[in-house]
């Protein structure tokens, strides 16, 4: 039996396949996410959770619009697995849930008012 605790209820299915609105040829493919509706608040928690956690968050380029060029952002990364067929890959991502905080010691001393 697996220990793996994932932090969502349903896990979220990725696709990717071909771009229907690329009249152009310079995106061909298209990446889809579906997030079964049980599992926002968890991924909403699960997301906020790791970005709090400094070890977690890494840099990474993303396009800016303004400057039409890549720059560099700190993030965090959601990974998954996936397979490939002849309509294209397709795959789950559930990450492992984040270990809960430590909770303070508890003290005998009577805190002044």
């Amino acid at each position: 039996m697996s220990d793996f605790n994932p932090a969502l209820p349903r896990p979220i299915k990725w696709s990717v396949g071909e771009n229907r609105y690329d009249s152009t040829g310079k995106q061909p493919r298209s990446i889809s996410l579906f997030v079964p509706l049980e599992s926002v608040d968890a991924l909403h928690d699960y997301v906020t959770a790791v970005a709090a956690d400094p070890s977690k968050v890494k840099m990474g380029k993303v396009w800016d619009y303004e400057q039409q060029a890549e720059v560099q952002v700190e993030g965090i990364y959601i990974n998954g697995k996936g397979r490939t067929s002849p309509s294209g890959d397709y795959g789950t991502m559930n990450p492992a849930a984040m270990a809960a905080p430590a909770a303070p010691a508890a003290t005998d001393e009577e805190v002044p008012f």
